[in-house]
C-alpha cells in the first residue's frame, strides 16, 4: 500500500468518525482525531491534481468533504459542535500547511463570527488562539496576506479589544494579551489605528498597585485580581508600541517612551523616599521642592499624567508603583526592537545609583544616626513601612542592572567595578533578607564573569562577605540551642546572681540533632549561590583569596557534590606555600565523587593520541613506531650511526695498512741507490743500513700499536670526532720532535728517509714509526688503555701529549 493510499484511507475513516458521533459526544473524540490528522500531512498539504487521475480524483473528494464537515460544525448551534469545529481546524492548518491555509478564509470568517457569541471563556480562548496562528502563518506569504490577514485582521482587533475591556476572566485577558504580543510587531501599521484604545488598557496593568486605599469609586477603571502573567504580557505589548510609529520614527519614540518611564520612576520615588533626606543629587533632573504642608498629607499620587496610570495612595501602593515602573524600564532593555535605538546608559545608571544609595539602617550600628538622614516631618509608622518594603525596590534595580549589563555587553565594563562596590554596600545593610542575598548573588556573578580577571585585589577583598554568606546558604546549619542563652538586658534587670532563664522541655527528651536547612523555602537562593560558586573559583585570581577561604569555597564544594565549582578548583588550583611542592587539590575527592563524568576523566588522563590531520593515511609499520617511546628511538638511531661509523673507519684505516708496507719498500730501495752519491759521502756508511732496520722494526712496532689501537671497545662515543685525519699535519711534527730527544742520528735518517720518500700529506706513518721502533731510546714509553666511548683516532692524541716532556711544553 503506498502512502498516499494509506493516507487517504486514514483520512476517510476520521471524517466517517466525525460524522458518525453524536455532536455532545465529540468532544471526547475531538483530541484523538486531531492527533491523527498528523498521519495525513502528505494528503492534506499537496494539491489534488498530481498523480493518477482516478486516485486524484477520489483524495479530492475526501479532502473536500474533510473540510466541509469542519464548516459544518463552525456553524452548529451546540457548543459542543462548535468547540470541536475550533479544534479540528486549528489542527488541520499545522499539518495542511500553504494548500490548506489558502483555502481557510471560509474558516477565519467563521471564527471571528465566533468571538462575538455568548460560549464560555475557553471556547473563546481556543477561538483566539487559532485565529492567531493563522495570521501568523499567513506572513511568510504576501498573496495570502493581502487575502485573508489584511482585511481580517482589524475585526479581530476590534472584537478582541472589546472582550478585554468587558470581561473579567483572567484566563482570557491573558490570551488576548499575548495574542497582540505576537502580532503587533508583525502588523504594526494595522494595529497604530487601535492605540488609543490599546494604551488605557495596558496603563491600568503594567504597574498595578492592589494596596492602594482608592476605591473603585473613586477609580471607576481601575482593575484589580490581576495575576503576575497579565502584567508581564501587558509590558511586554507596552515597549512594543513604538514600533507602531511612522516609517523611521520607531527609533525616536522608543528612547521617548523609555525617558518618560526613567522620569516617573523619578517621581514616583520623591513620594515614596519622602522619610529620609537622600545624599544623592541627579544631575539629570532637579531634587524636587517640598514644605511642611505636603508632607503632612497622605503619601498619595492623584494627578494624571501622561502615561495614563491610574492613581494610588498610601505607601504600600507607592512601593508597589516604584517596582512596578522598574520592571516596565527593564522591559524595555530586554524586549528586541524593530530597529537600531538609543538609549542613555548614565540615564540608566543614575536611577541605579538613586534606588541603592537609600538602604535599611542597622539598628545596633555604630553610626545609625550617620548612616541615614531622617525627615523629622514625617512620622514613625510611614519610616518603619519604608525600611519594610524599601528590598523590594532594591532587588527591582539590581534586576534592572542585569539587564544593562547583559544588553549593553562590553559597553559598561569600565562601571563593574563602581557597581560591585554598590552591591557590596547594599549586601552588608540587608543579607538579611532572603531575596536580597539572591539579588546580590545573581549581580556578582553576572560581574564577575564579565570582568572579573580584571578586577583588583581591593575590589575582590570587599567580596569576601558575600562569598561567607554564599558558602553558609548552601551548606545546612547546626541547629540552634537557645534555652540557656540570655541577653545582657535580661541579666540586669534580674539582678540576681542566678540568672532566670525560660528553657524548652522537649529539649530535655534527648532527641537527636539533625542538620537543619534555614532556607529550605528559598529555591532562588539556593540555585543564585549553587550559580555563583564555580564563577568565584573560575573568574578570580586564586592568589586573591586568603588561605582560610579557599578552604572554605572547597569545602563547600565538595560538601555539596557541586562538579562544576570542583572543576574550577582544580583548573585554578591556589598557589604554593612551599617551594617545588604544589599545593593541595581536589582532584582526588572530584575523581572518587564523579568516576563516570567523561569531563572529569579527561582531567585524570590528559594525553591524547596524536590527531591526525584530514585524509592521512595510516600503516601498520606507522603504528608500531608511534609505539615505541622517543628515547629508545634516539638510542636505536645512535647505535647504527656509531656501527656505521665504525664500518667506515675500518675501511679508511685497511687502505693505510698495505700503504705503509708498499711505501717502505719504497724507501729501501731509495736509500740503497743514494749509497754512492757525492753529496752523502759525508754520512757514515754504517749508518745507512742501521735506519733500514730501524724503518723495518718501526714499521713492525707501529704495526702492532696499531693492531692494539684498531680493536674499538663496543661502546664508542656518539661524536666520532676523527682528529688525525681532519689534521694530519699537526701530529707528525710533534712526535718528530719527542723523538729527538731520544736519538738524535735516528732523527736525522728518518727526516731525511721521509724527505726522499715524500708520503702523502694524508698519512702519519713515518712519524708514529719513529717514535714507536727508535733503538736508542731509553725505554718505550707506556701506553694508556683505551677509554671507553671515544674512538680510535682519539686514543692516540694521550699517547703523544701525555709523554711530551720537550723544553717547549713546559
Amino acid at each position: 500500500m503506498t502512502p498516499v493510499t494509506s493516507e487517504l484511507s486514514t483520512l476517510k475513516a476520521l471524517t466517517f468518525r466525525i460524522s458518525s458521533t453524536p455532536t455532545l459526544q465529540l468532544p471526547q473524540h475531538v483530541p484523538a482525531i486531531a492527533a491523527s490528522l498528523a498521519n495525513c500531512r502528505a494528503l492534506l498539504s499537496s494539491t489534488q491534481a498530481s498523480g493518477v487521475k482516478a486516485s486524484s480524483s477520489e483524495a479530492s473528494v475526501a479532502v473536500h468533504k474533510f473540510r466541509t464537515l469542519i464548516s459544518t460544525l463552525l456553524h452548529d448551534r451546540t457548543v459542543q459542535g462548535r468547540w470541536s469545529a475550533i479544534v479540528l481546524v486549528k489542527a488541520a492548518i499545522e499539518v495542511g500547511g500553504w494548500e490548506t491555509l489558502q483555502k481557510s478564509l471560509p474558516w477565519v470568517r467563521g471564527l471571528l463570527g465566533f468571538l462575538n457569541k455568548p460560549d464560555p471563556p475557553s471556547s473563546k480562548k481556543l477561538c483566539i488562539i487559532t485565529l492567531t496562528r493563522i495570521f501568523l502563518l499567513t506572513r511568510e506569504y504576501p498573496t495570502l496576506i493581502r487575502e485573508i490577514t489584511t482585511p481580517s485582521l482589524p475585526a479581530f482587533i476590534q472584537a478582541t479589544l472589546q472582550m478585554a475591556n468587558s470581561t473579567t476572566s483572567s484566563i482570557l485577558l491573558q490570551t488576548i494579551l499575548e495574542s497582540f504580543n505576537e502580532l503587533l510587531p508583525r502588523h504594526p501599521t494595522i494595529f497604530r489605528s487601535y492605540l488609543k484604545q490599546i494604551q488605557p488598557l495596558l496603563a491600568q496593568l503594567i504597574a498595578p498597585t492592589p494596596s492602594s486605599k482608592i476605591s473603585k469609586e473613586q477609580a471607576p477603571g481601575l482593575r484589580t485580581g490581576m495575576t503576575s502573567d497579565i502584567v508581564s504580557a501587558a509590558r511586554q505589548i507596552y515597549v512594543q508600541i513604538p514600533s507602531c510609529a511612522p516609517k523611521g520614527g520607531s527609533s525616536e519614540e522608543w528612547s521617548k517612551s523609555v525617558k518618560s518611564t526613567v522620569n516617573h520612576v523619578h517621581k514616583t520615588a520623591d513620594k515614596v523616599f519622602r522619610a529620609v533626606l537622600e545624599d544623592w543629587q541627579s544631575t539629570a533632573r532637579e531634587a524636587p521642592a517640598t514644605n511642611g504642608h505636603t508632607l503632612d498629607d497622605e503619601l498619595q499620587d492623584l494627578d494624571s499624567n501622561s502615561a495614563n496610570l491610574p492613581p494610588w495612595s498610601g505607601i504600600y501602593a507607592g512601593t508597589e508603583r516604584l517596582t512596578g515602573l522598574l520592571h516596565v524600564l527593564k522591559q524595555y532593555l530586554e524586549s528586541p526592537t524593530a530597529s537600531t535605538v538609543y538609549f542613555n546608559v548614565g540615564m540608566i545608571m543614575d536611577l541605579i545609583t538613586r534606588m541603592l544609595s537609600l538602604t535599611v539602617p542597622t539598628v545596633g550600628g555604630k553610626a545609625f544616626q550617620n548612616a541615614v538622614r531622617l525627615n523629622s516631618q514625617v512620622s514613625k509608622e510611614e519610616r518603619e513601612n519604608l525600611w519594610l518594603l524599601l528590598p523590594d525596590v532594591h532587588v527591582a534595580s539590581i534586576d534592572l542592572l542585569l539587564v544593562l549589563a547583559q544588553r549593553s555587553q562590553t559597553s559598561t565594563l569600565a562601571l563593574d567595578s563602581a557597581v560591585i562596590d554598590q552591591v557590596v554596600w547594599l549586601f552588608s545593610s540587608e543579607k538579611d533578607n532572603g531575596n536580597i542575598r539572591t539579588a546580590c548573588y545573581s549581580a556578582i556573578a553576572a560581574l564577575l564573569e564579565r570582568s572579573g580577571v580584571a578586577l583588583h585585589k581591593a575590589t575582590i577583598d570587599s567580596l569576601v562577605p558575600i562569598v561567607r554568606s554564599c558558602c553558609d546558604d548552601l551548606l545546612p546549619s547546626e541547629p540552634v540551642d537557645g534555652s540557656a542563652k540570655q541577653t545582657p538586658g535580661q541579666a540586669k534587670a534580674s539582678g540576681n546572681s542566678q540568672p532566670q532563664t525560660t528553657s524548652n522541655a522537649d529539649t530535655f527528651l534527648g532527641s537527636s540533632k539533625t542538620m537543619v536547612d534555614a532556607h529550605i523555602g528559598f529555591c532562588g537562593l539556593k540555585e543564585a549561590a549553587y550559580g555563583l560558586l564555580p564563577v568565584l573559583l573560575t573568574n578570580i585570581p586564586a592568589q586573591f583569596f586568603s588561605d582560610s577561604l579557599r578552604a572554605r569555597l572547597d569545602r563547600t564544594a565538595i560538601l555539596t557534590q557541586h562538579k562544576d565549582a570542583m572543576v574550577a578548583s582544580v583548573l585554578n588550583p591556589p598557589p604554593s606555600k612551599k617551594f617545588g611542592k604544589p599545593a593541595a587539590s581536589v582532584l582526588p575527592l572530584m575523581a572518587r565523587s564523579f568516576p563516570d563524568d567523561k569531563s572529569v576523566e579527561g582531567m585524570l588522563r590528559p594525553r591524547m593520541p596524536v590527531i591526525r590531520l584530514c585524509g592521512e593515511e595510516l600503516e601498520v609499520e606507522e603504528t608500531t613506531d608511534e609505539d615505541m617511546d622517543e628515547d629508545k628511538k634516539e638510542e636505536q638511531e645512535l647505535s647504527r650511526e656509531i656501527e656505521e661509523e665504525f664500518a667506515a673507519t675500518q675501511s679508511l684505516e685497511a687502505p693505510d695498512e698495505s700503504f705503509v708496507g708498499h711505501e717502505l719498500g719504497h724507501l729501501l730501495e731509495s736509500a740503497e741507490r743514494t749509497k754512492q752519491m757525492p753529496d752523502d759521502a759525508t754520512m757514515p756508511s754504517t749508518s745507512q743500513s742501521k735506519p733500514d732496520s730501524v724503518l723495518a722494526e718501526g714499521n713492525n712496532g707501529w704495526n702492532t700499536i696499531a693492531h692494539e689501537f684498531i680493536v674499538v671497545p663496543s661502546t664508542i662515543s656518539d661524536t666520532a670526532k676523527r682528529y688525525l685525519n681532519d689534521q694530519p699535519t699537526s701530529l707528525p711534527s710533534k712526535r718528530v720532535k719527542t723523538v729527538e730527544r731520544g736519538s738524535a742520528p735516528s732523527t736525522k735518517s728518518s727526516s731525511g728517509t721521509a724527505q726522499s720518500g715524500e708520503p702523502d700529506s694524508g698519512s702519519f706513518v713515518p712519524a708514529t714509526s719513529d717514535f714507536t721502533a727508535t733503538s736508542t731510546a731509553s725505554a718505550v714509553p707506556e701506553l694508556p688503555k683505551p677509554v671507553d666511548g671515544d674512538s680510535d683516532n682519539d686514543e692516540i692524541i694521550p699517547l703523544v701529549f701525555g709523554q711530551d716532556t720537550d723544553d717547549e711544553s713546559e
